[in-house]
């Protein structure tokens, strides 16, 4: 008779399987646990503005925002802000679509999604009272002094 102490649950339901049945478990707890750290990737990739004008083509169209507003905004929709511009207007939601700034002309309309933390560390690293979102040929970027965030994920079809 086996003690307490020596008690394998796997061995218990699986018999000599259970060994490899621990393993394959480990592993199914691991991946599904990556997977729902998925949802807490950093969004937007700092660039050098020189390099920036250079891979994702020439602003377009820029408006400017005060750090302390925008810094603001970013406390207001937490982990993730999508951002647009419109004719010369700042519009901004939560990761949930809601909200913040302005307002989506639909749900279809395209908006731009990037970690707040981006945002805080390029407002860091430009040193400069406000920050441009610029409009470019293919993306939404955001630029401050020497430095612009781009990388940002278009929403839709990407809302995740």
């Amino acid at each position: 008779m086996k003690s307490l102490g020596s008690f394998n649950i796997f061995s218990f339901f699986l018999g000599k399987w259970g060994y490899f049945m621990k393993y394959k478990i480990i592993y199914l707890v691991i991946f599904f646990v990556s997977l729902t750290s998925l949802n807490a990737q950093v969004i937007g990739k700092i660039f050098d503005k020189d390099y920036a004008d250079r891979e994702f083509g020439a602003v377009v169209i820029f408006v400017e925002i005060d750090n302390n507003e925008l810094t603001g905004l970013l406390k207001t929709t937490g982990e993730y802000i999508l951002l647009n511009i419109d004719t010369g207007n700042i519009r901004a939601l939560d990761k949930s679509r809601n909200s913040i700034l302005g307002t989506a002309n639909s749900a279809e309309e395209v908006f731009y999604k990037m970690s707040s933390s981006q945002v805080k560390l390029l407002i860091e690293k430009g040193k400069q009272s406000v920050t441009k979102i610029e409009m470019r040929p293919e993306t939404l970027t955001l630029t401050n002094g020497s430095f612009t965030l781009e990388m940002v994920v278009p929403c839709p079809p990407d809302c995740y």
